[in-house]
């Protein structure tokens, strides 16, 4: 048991679980990239435009901690396989707009997701909707708690 009691123990427990969670997705994601003939990175900025839409170049890259030219070279990779575009921005030419391609992600990509639902769901089934609301915001913590620069090594916020 950890020093400091059982709560101590249960966040150490909580952090491992975590951690291991997070490994498993990695890896997974990984596999996913492959199959996709996507690398990885490419791979986390479609996650990226799932999750918050159309995004500029530049909020990509902070996004991602990749310099302004890495991201040009994501984006280069994603339009010629199909499963993202660039447009200028109408209020700024010289801004560019990312989007998703999402027929491209709804068709290759996601598939590949959706196989491992059925356990999910079942998991889901597991807990109250009181707990998985309690589980919902403890994410919603450490994602806010994880835009602090003071948690970066760099000391930079990224996102």
């Amino acid at each position: 048991m950890a020093s400091g009691g059982p709560r101590a123990a249960l966040e150490d427990e909580v952090r491992r679980g975590l951690r291991a969670f997070m490994t498993r997705a990695v890896v997974y994601n990984h596999q996913v990239a492959e199959q996709t003939g996507l690398n990885l990175t490419d791979l986390q900025c479609l996650g990226l435009l799932q999750l918050h839409g159309p995004m500029t170049a530049g909020a990509l890259a902070r996004s991602t901690g990749l310099t302004t030219s890495a991201i040009t070279a994501v984006i280069d990779r994603l339009e010629r396989s199909g499963y993202a575009s660039r447009e200028h921005d109408t209020a700024d030419r010289r801004r560019v707009i990312v989007k998703l391609d999402q027929k491209q992600v709804e068709d290759k990509i996601v598939p590949l997701y959706t196989s491992k639902a059925a356990g999910k769901a079942r998991v889901y089934a597991r807990f109250s909707d009181a707990e998985l609301a309690t589980v919902r915001d403890f994410l919603q913590a450490l994602e806010d708690a994880s835009l602090d620069p003071a948690d970066h090594p760099s000391g930079q916020m990224l996102g």
